[in-house]
């Protein structure tokens, strides 16, 4: 997964993120955190869940994202 790629366009990428993950907190989530692990770590904190299943399901969330527009358009 290239965290640059989904950091570029950061506005899409949170949205999908507190779509999903409603008890996020908008105001964490205003920048891009530094790599995938804090999203990862925010998202077990505020759904219950460990860090190993946040982690699975951010980076499933962010997969499209990280892909190159053409194909993220086609899966997406």
């Amino acid at each position: 997964m290239d965290w640059n790629r989904i950091t570029r366009n950061w506005n899409r990428a949170s949205q999908r993120l507190q779509d999903r993950f409603p008890d996020t907190d908008p105001d964490i989530l205003s920048a891009p955190p530094p790599d995938l692990d804090h999203v990862a770590r925010h998202v077990a904190e505020r759904h219950d869940l460990t860090y190993a299943e946040a982690l699975v399901e951010v980076q499933d969330l962010f997969f499209a994202e990280s892909l190159p527009e053409p194909v993220r358009q086609k899966v997406a």
